[in-house]
């Protein structure tokens, strides 16, 4: 399998069906390079293109299309509400400042479908709010606090699928998993 370029923490991930992207982190030095794994070769590179600022802690989504990096800390440990997005066909990065998340933010959770992610909890301060991001807009919006977490925490992990998210764990150190009804934006305890 491929190796990063260096050995580092606190980066963030996504990708589509045929690539994956993990972008920025820390080694302790804090980066912005983004870096490709090509799933068919089990390759990777470094793109061109970089992440706007140097930034850890941050969250990634996105759809089959587009990578969406949002929030986390610069190299002054400052609280960003920064979106970066990627387009995968052409590995080119774009900041996208009508899809910043509403407040500055790291430590968040992030997951989505094809037409939405959802950004959950986080610190600056801890919180359990929800913001979504609109892809076919670039646009994001807090959504209603039926959505929010159950409660505020930081570093909880997310995935979903096509109708709901999962958001799991988390400082304070919970086990909790909140599950998020992609169509109705409610948060409720997977049954």
């Amino acid at each position: 399998p491929g190796l990063l370029d260096t050995a580092r923490g606190f980066l963030d991930a996504t990708g589509n069906s045929d690539a994956g992207y993990f972008a920025a982190g820390a080694t302790p030095t804090k980066r912005s390079n983004i870096e490709k794994i090509t799933y068919s070769t089990d390759t990777t590179a470094i793109i061109p293109a970089r992440l706007s600022v140097i930034k850890t802690q941050h969250a990634a989504t996105g759809n089959q299309t587009h990578g969406y990096f949002g929030g986390g800390q610069d190299g002054d440990s400052n609280y960003l509400s920064t979106m970066d997005k990627i387009t995968y066909v052409n590995d080119t990065r774009a900041t996208v400042p009508g899809a910043n998340l509403t407040s500055p933010i790291a430590y968040q959770g992030a997951t989505g479908n094809s037409t939405h992610g959802y950004f959950g909890g986080g610190l600056s301060p801890l919180t359990n709010a929800m913001d979504k991001t609109t892809y076919s807009t670039d646009t994001t919006a807090t959504v209603p606090s039926s959505a929010n977490l159950s409660a505020p925490r930081r570093s909880a992990t997310a995935t979903g699928n096509s109708t709901h998210g999962y958001f799991a764990g988390g400082t304070p150190h919970v086990n909790t998993i909140d599950r998020i009804d992609f169509s109705s934006e409610t948060t409720s305890a997977p049954q």
